[in-house]
């Protein structure tokens, strides 16, 4: 799943830095978070998929169904 958000950013033209001051968190802290190094809580995931629009790009909201095994 992280790898799938590492790409969403880049194809909406994102920053991490961007990413980062929109979330209050370094530029490194989103490297890590990217590259595995350091784990997100559910509250960070909710706010990285509400900075990547998830409300408007149904192939991200489908991805995160799958994920989390949503649909029956």
């Amino acid at each position: 799943m992280i790898e799938k958000l590492c790409q969403e950013r880049k194809r909406l033209g994102l920053s991490q830095t961007e990413v980062a001051n929109t979330l209050k968190m370094t530029q490194s802290e989103i490297s890590k978070i990217e590259t595995s190094e350091r784990r997100i809580d559910i509250l960070e995931f909710r706010e990285l998929l509400s900075v990547y629009r998830m409300s408007e790009n149904l192939k991200l909201k489908q991805l995160v169904i799958e994920f989390f095994k949503l649909e029956k």
